[in-house]
């Protein structure tokens, strides 16, 4: 696999040592030190010298219009953002440089042959004009040595390809360089790169504050129309493109649209090698590629040829849009890699307990025939995480594909391998996953809460290879699988239907117990069946989250130590979910009364909130403002226990907090059950909070377990004065249920 360039670590290290300390310095602008009354003599000048040189531009002066044109071998800088000539040292605004109102050609016309480096700086390049047959609007760059840009705009140039910067190779050292704080905005080009195409050439954007977006390839007459943002292209020469964190918030290629590729087209015409690297660099900020748009396919990425490909690490697509491939799009052979390998070297990996790539609000959703977020035409691949066997040494997590509005989720006739990955919470008028021959192979992933169409299935399958292994396919009322030809195995899975899928042994029916579908986490409560299901397999194994595998947990008498899914829990703890109320819409629990108080707390961060309920004329002496059921997942001994406060400062007119608890039999997953043993407890009352010094022991035999004992625990505020007239207020917070190992007593409830 190509590696990052070595030369963008070069520069850094020339400017950190100063290696332009001797460099001829040329001064353009006005004032009394000006060597050159314009940019074009200066140039002149700098190539005649023979040596490093320097160009600075003072912002005093109107550039404008200009046709540049830069033809040199040296180590050149032209520099902004001085105030005049006399200045010697440069500060945050840029000079403009403009072509508008010129002749039809690129602000800066840079050919480069090996060897040479142009950097550019602090430079605003825009109303560069170039007819449809032309390239490079802002700057077209042509050579085999290297340009570099920081802190600079690019915007409002126009162009038949690379409206913004087309960057051409002519050997095999040509590196475009986009630093730190450069932006390439509201560029249009008559066909194909409305900010950027790249042909034959190593471009990098890995800096902070760096961002393509606003521009369009508008495929004029039918031709062209690829990559609004990004354009790689290869024909006799390999091209790559290295892109980073970009500018945080808005990702790295924002809001461009195309007929193909809104934000980024890879495409190869010959036998050489487009490839697509997008990796985060910011622990701070995924990669992304945010809110572009196809009006044929591939709203964020389009990929075309076997050669050609796009490498994801740690990346996120989200809110893009096209009738077909709303979030990528690959045709003739080529192929997507999400979190397949080990990372890139100047790679920032995903922390653990994070999703580590996510595939999120994306729309392929037409009046008719609407498509799939994820697309690939026969004979390409398609591939979201990594075989367990197969695990990189750096390897991280899967990938999360949440919140997506389209036909199907993953269509198309590629190679399609789906390894550690949440497909959750989408909307698809048709079936999750369509697959028309080759093959499908779905391993250690989740399935569920999917809002599907009349009549759909999970997975339908044509003349296809599908193998699901250690997954949870979980959508009740529809079909698991729909099948016709091909082979179908099945190896210790989870399905509402498990009929399509085999039966038997080889797939189970079971509620995973997700813990909070609603708000699009699919991981496993602690009474999940899904936990310690399968065998643990050798490798560096992590789930969707980037978090360690085959942790078996204590007393769970299940055959396995890997949790089937996408998600491994990692611990037993917690029981008691949002235990601290940090959520303000009370979730996990069901609320009858009372709301979310962020003033007052006692456990976990300042203004953390609790639970508070206060009523002036409440009906009742107690009041019960909530509860929730927890399936418990092993018998034994659990303590129950939390902090409680009430209103009223004097013994008589004093409110408590009480919590309740009934343990239930026979109610997966509603503690609707009855009622085998009940308790409560005081958690405080007066003004100050309270904690119990002794828990609430629950003893669990094994004999009366079963495999659907759960307590339902109830929140209640209490009057303590016998008369309702001064009204009720109480406060709940840190409520813990813990497991403190196996029974004691043989018999019973103690």
């Amino acid at each position: 696999m190509k590696r990052f360039p070595i030369r963008l670590f070069i520069f850094a290290l020339a400017a950190a040592f100063g290696v332009n300390a001797h460099a001829a310095i040329f001064t353009v602008g006005s004032g009394v030190s000006c060597t050159h009354g314009n940019i074009q003599a200066a140039i002149n000048a700098a190539n005649s010298s023979g040596t490093t040189s320097i160009i600075r531009l003072s912002r005093s002066l109107t550039y404008e219009p200009e046709a540049v044109a830069i033809n040199t071998g040296l180590d050149l800088t032209i520099e902004g953002g001085y105030a005049t000539c006399d200045q010697t040292t440069a500060d945050t605004t840029n000079t403009i440089v403009s072509g508008a109102g010129g002749a039809h050609a690129p602000v800066f016309d840079i050919t480069a042959p090996a060897g040479a480096s142009i950097h550019m700086r602090r430079l605003q390049i825009s109303g560069g004009d170039v007819d449809n047959a032309g390239t490079g609007g802002g700057i077209r760059f042509v050579g085999d040595g290297t340009l570099e840009l920081v802190d600079c705009l690019i915007t409002q140039n126009k162009a038949g390809s690379g409206a913004g910067i087309y960057a051409e190779g002519t050997g095999s050292h040509t590196e475009l360089i986009i630093g730190a704080n450069t932006v390439i905005g509201n560029n249009t080009a008559a066909y194909s790169g409305g900010g950027v195409m790249s042909r034959g050439v190593e471009l990098s954007m890995v800096d902070a504050g760096s961002n393509i977006l606003l521009n369009k390839a508008l495929g004029t007459g039918g031709s062209g129309g690829y990559g609004g943002g990004l354009y790689i292209y290869a024909y006799d020469r390999p091209s790559y493109a290295y892109i980073g964190s970009g500018s945080g918030l808005f990702g790295a290629l924002y809001s461009n649209t195309a007929l193909y590729g809104g934000g980024v087209a890879i495409v190869s015409a010959g036998s050489d090698a487009a490839q697509l690297q997008l990796f985060a660099t910011n622990a701070t900020y995924q990669a992304a590629l945010i809110g572009n748009s196809a009006s044929e396919r591939g709203g964020g990425i389009y990929v075309s040829s076997s050669q050609a490909s796009a490498r994801l690490w740690n990346a996120v697509l989200d809110g893009n849009a096209a009738p077909n491939g709303a979030a990528a799009y690959m045709a003739s052979g080529s192929g997507l890699y999400v979190n397949f390998a080990g990372l890139p070297p100047s790679a920032v990996p995903c922390a653990a307990g994070v999703d580590c790539g996510r595939i999120s609000n994306n729309t392929a959703n037409t009046d008719t025939n609407p498509g799939a977020i994820v697309y690939g035409e026969s004979g390409t691949t398609v591939q979201f995480g990594y075989l367990s066997t197969a695990a990189p040494a750096d390897a991280r997590g899967g990938v999360l594909i949440q919140n997506n509005e389209a036909g199907s989720v993953f269509g198309g006739g590629g190679y399609t391998r789906i390894y550690r990955s949440v497909i959750g919470s989408n909307t698809t008028s048709s079936d999750v996953i369509q697959q028309s021959g080759n093959t499908l192979d779905i391993y250690d992933s989740t399935i569920a809460g999917n809002a599907i169409g009349g009549g759909s299935a999970i997975i339908r399958a044509t003349n296809s290879a599908v193998s699901v292994n250690r997954t949870i396919l979980w959508q009740p009322g529809s079909t698991s699988m729909s099948r016709s030809g091909g082979s179908l195995t099945v190896v210790r899975s989870d399905a509402s239907e498990n009929a399509s899928m085999g039966g038997g042994v080889v797939i189970q029916t079971f509620d995973p117990l997700f813990i909070d579908p609603a708000h699009g986490d699919y991981g496993l409560r602690a009474g999940s069946g899904a936990i310690d299901y399968a065998p643990a397999l050798a490798g560096n194994e992590r789930d969707a989250l980037s978090r360690t595998r085959d942790i078996d947990l204590p007393n769970i008498d299940n055959p396995g130590t890997r949790d089937i899914g996408a998600l491994e829990r990692p611990a037993l703890q917690p029981l008691v979910l949002n235990a601290d109320f940090d959520n303000s819409d009370l979730r996990l629990w069901t609320k009858f009364d009372g709301a979310w108080d962020g003033t007052e707390n006692i456990v976990g961060a300042t203004n953390s909130g609790s639970w508070k309920y206060s009523n002036a004329s409440p009906t009742a002496t107690d009041v019960v403002v909530g509860e929730q059921c927890i399936v418990l997942p092993v018998p034994g001994t659990y303590s129950l226990n939390g902090w409680g406060k009430g209103g009223g400062s004097t013994f008589n007119n004093r409110d408590y907090a009480v919590l309740k608890w009934e343990v239930r039999k026979n109610t997966l997953p509603t503690c609707a059950g009855g009622v085998v043993a009940s308790g409560q407890m005081t958690l405080g009352g007066g003004t100050s909070w309270g904690h119990p010094s002794q828990p609430a022991v629950i003893d669990l035999p094994e004999a009366q377990f079963g495999d659907q004992i759960s307590i339902k625990l109830l929140l209640v505020a209490h009057q303590g004065n016998t008369t309702t007239a001064n009204g009720i207020s109480a406060w709940f917070d840190g409520i813990t249920l813990d497991y403190t190992g196996d029974r004691i007593f043989a018999d019973g409830f103690e």
